[in-house]
Order: structure tokens, then sequence, then C-alpha cells
């Protein structure tokens, strides 16, 4: 073979094994890096993770300040009775004994029945906030139908309660079944108008106000007194009704005042 030839062929062979020592150089650095990577994992403290916290279980609260006692939203099933209200506690009074109380259509609806009934919910309080919206098919003149709310009920014949008929809200207290009215003032209410409550008693101070539900809650009390005969006790619905009225309640809420701070 010629000088030229065989310079050739090593020309050849020097270009074949430069392509062969970068392919394997690239392969052995990536493995050594790898390893390192690997090695100094092991050696070194592992990533840090910040652990997710569960939050702790929180009493409920409400735009009042108040935490709450008692809750009924009645979304369950239609049914005969009110059974139980949102947060398992059971109706008492009439409201699981006299028919006239049903779950209809997601309301707590009183119908077919005639007089004074009432739901009880058998959450012991001193002080406390009770705000109902509900409505009434439609009010008598001569008052003999009312939406009322219960604080400090001990009994049939021992309680507080705020009612709206029609053409007033009035506060009564009952007191060994000898009722008193506490305080009234003019308040016209249309059938078939969803209504919202609120009633609080704080110490011996006596709160009350009522306003449409489509509309804000006014910053004013309608009612203020002040009265020292009952000191505690449950809360619940009173209503009274002829037997053409129709009254649902939509919603039921109980919370604690805290006291002054001052």
């Amino acid at each position: 073979m010629s000088m030229r030839g065989v310079a050739l062929v090593l020309l050849v062979l020097c270009m074949l094994g430069g392509l062969v020592s970068a392919f394997f150089t690239h392969a052995i650095a990536a493995t050594l890096t790898r390893s390192v990577t690997a090695s100094a994992t092991q050696a070194g403290s592992s990533p840090t993770v910040n652990p997710v916290t569960e939050p702790m279980g929180q009493p409920t609260m409400v735009t009042n300040g108040g935490t709450v006692l008692a809750r009924d939203s009645f979304q369950r099933q239609n049914q005969v009775f009110w059974g139980s209200s949102s947060d398992g506690r059971p109706w008492s009074g009439d409201a699981n004994i006299n028919q006239a109380f049903s779950i209809v259509n997601a309301a707590g609806q009183i119908s077919g029945g005639t007089g004074a009934l009432q739901g009880i919910l058998d959450v012991k309080s001193t002080d406390a906030d009770l705000l109902l919206v509900g409505s009434v098919n439609s009010f008598e003149a001569n008052g003999a139908v009312n939406l009322g709310i219960v604080l400090r009920w001990k009994d049939a014949n021992n309680w507080y309660k705020l009612l709206v008929d029609g053409k007033k809200l009035q506060l009564l207290r009952s007191l060994k079944g000898e009722i008193t009215s506490l305080a009234t003032q003019s308040f016209s209410a249309r059938g078939n108008t969803s209504y919202s409550i609120r009633f609080r008693v704080l110490g011996s101070n006596l709160f009350a106000r009522v306003w449409p539900s489509a509309q804000g809650e006014p910053e004013k009390w309608t009612l203020r007194v002040v009265d020292t005969t009952l000191t505690g006790g449950v809360s619940g619905i009173r209503v009274l009704l002829t037997s053409s009225t129709v009254i649902r309640v939509t919603s039921f809420l109980e919370t604690i005042v805290p006291a002054p701070t001052t």
C-alpha cells in the first residue's frame, strides 16, 4: 500500500475514534453526575416539606358575634312532624306529636290546627339571640293568627314571646299562665310574605325587631324592655292559628350573646 493510502486510513481511524470518545465521555459524565447527586441527597438532610395542618374545630360564629346554640334550615324530605333540627336536636312541644307540624318543600309548616301551638328546641340558655324567618298565608283582622318565637321558655305557661300578627310587633310575658303585654309597636305585615324576626334577651333587657326578609336588617331595635321575671329557659316557636292558616318557617337560628365587656 502506498504511503498516501496508509495516511488516508489513519485519518479515517482518528476521526472514528474521536466520535466514539465524545459519545462515551458524555454518557460517563451523566452517569457520574447522577451518582454524585444521589450520594449528596443521601448524605445530606432531606428536602424540607411543610406538613398540612388540619384546622382545629372551632365554634360556629355568626355576624352578631354569638356562638350557635341551635339551628334548623328545614332542608330535609317531606314528612309528618318536624323530626330533628339541622344540627340533630329533636323538636319537642307539639312539633313531633301534633300532625299540624310537617316538613313541606324545605320548610317547617304548621297548618290544619287551631289555637296556640309550639315547637321547642331543648337548649338551655340565659342570654340568647333568636332569629326566625317565616311567613303566614293570611293574617286575621282580629289578631287570631300570629307568628311568634319564644325565649326563656320553661313550659307552656312561662315564657317571653315576640310575635307579629299583621298589625303589630308585640312582646308578651306569660307567668304561670297569666299573659302580660310588655311592649307593642305598629307593624303592617302581609300574607305570603317572608319576614325575619329577631328577639334577644341579655340579663334583664329584652330587644326585638322585625323586617321583610327581602330587605336589610334595621340597625335599631324596635322594642326595648326591662323585665326581671324570667331568668332562663329554652327557645322555640309559638304560633296562634285558625283552621285555614298555613305558617311556613324556613330558618331558625339561636346564638349565645356575649356579655358586654365594659
